[in-house]
Formats: structure tokens, sequence, C-alpha cells
């Protein structure tokens, strides 16, 4: 049996995310071209990521501080939380990881492999509404869309719908006495 990769467009240098405000769609645009577009399904908590060549994944939450990238019922791309404010996440995929990790000033990031910087992402002074990205090296499209889905919309990355939520009591069962 064989098995066909999914190939991911990969994105060196600037490029950047925007959407109008309080809008559910975003694009990821390079020099005029966009390589990328996202819709938010709020009543889902998921993010649709549609490439440039029509392939359609989901981004959707998957346990507590995890959201992952699926093409039908393959991962190919996942964000970890790794610390318990939310500022370093770990982002991952095939032949790609890298640290997320949060800059001193507001709204700023950096993309990381170890101590080295390999990238930035900046949001627009009062939202991220805009978000300009600059990569020294390829990065896979997928990451950085898991990357704005995480500094877009951080409840969403913070757990799963119902994560929060107590689960419910197990039902009691009276034992009878004996005797």
């Amino acid at each position: 049996m064989s098995y066909r990769l999914l190939r991911v467009p990969a994105v060196v240098g600037d490029c950047r995310f925007e959407s109008a405000l309080l809008s559910n769609r975003w694009r990821l645009l390079q020099d005029r071209k966009v390589l990328a577009e996202l819709q938010r399904i709020p009543s889902r908590h998921v993010s649709l990521l549609r490439l440039a060549g029509g392939t359609l994944l989901e981004l959707r939450p998957s346990g507590w501080g995890t959201v992952v990238a699926m093409h039908g019922e393959t991962e190919v791309g996942r964000v970890v939380r790794r610390s318990w404010w939310g500022r370093r996440w770990q982002l991952s995929g095939p032949g790609f990881a890298c640290d997320l990790t949060s800059d001193p000033l507001p709204r700023r990031w950096s993309l990381r492999f170890g101590s080295e910087p390999v990238g930035r992402l900046a949001g627009a002074a009062l939202s991220y509404n805009r978000l300009r990205v600059h990569t020294d090296l390829a990065v896979p499209v997928v990451s950085l869309a898991l990357a704005w889905h995480v500094l877009a919309r951080p409840w969403e990355a913070a757990a799963a719908p119902g994560a929060l939520v107590p689960a419910p009591s197990p039902p009691h069962r009276v034992v009878p006495r004996s005797g």
C-alpha cells in the first residue's frame, strides 16, 4: 500500500494575515498573492484553512492546550502549549518543528529553533486583525496558520470545547444491605 503525503506550500520572507474588524474571514498574503484563506466557524470552535491549490484543512482544538490541523482524518500539523501562561508553544508537522515564543514587546512573537530566532510575527497595536510575518527560512503555511490560531484565537487554542466544563458525576448505585 502506498501513501501520498500532502504537499504543503511554504513561506520565506515577508507575508501577512489580514482580516476586517470583527470578521471571521482571514487571508494570508505574500506580494499581493493569496497563499491561503481562513474561515472561523465559532459554533464549532474550528477554523477552515483553504490553501492556494484548493486543499481544505481544519484547525481544531484537541484537548487542553493543543490545536491540530487535519486533512480529512490525517493530522498534518499541531501546536502544543509549553508554558502555563501561553507564552511558549511548539509547532510541529511533517518535516518541520519549531517553537513559537512571546517576545518582551506586546503582540510580538518569534519562531525559534532552540534559542535561535528564524521568524517574527507582529500584531497591530490593538488587535491581531493584521498580523505581519517574516521568516528567514521556509515555514509551512500550515505552521503559520496554527501560529495565527494561537495568537488570534487564544481561548479556543487553550482548551477543546467542553474541556472546562466539569464531567458529569457517575450515577450512584444503591447497594442493598445484606442480612
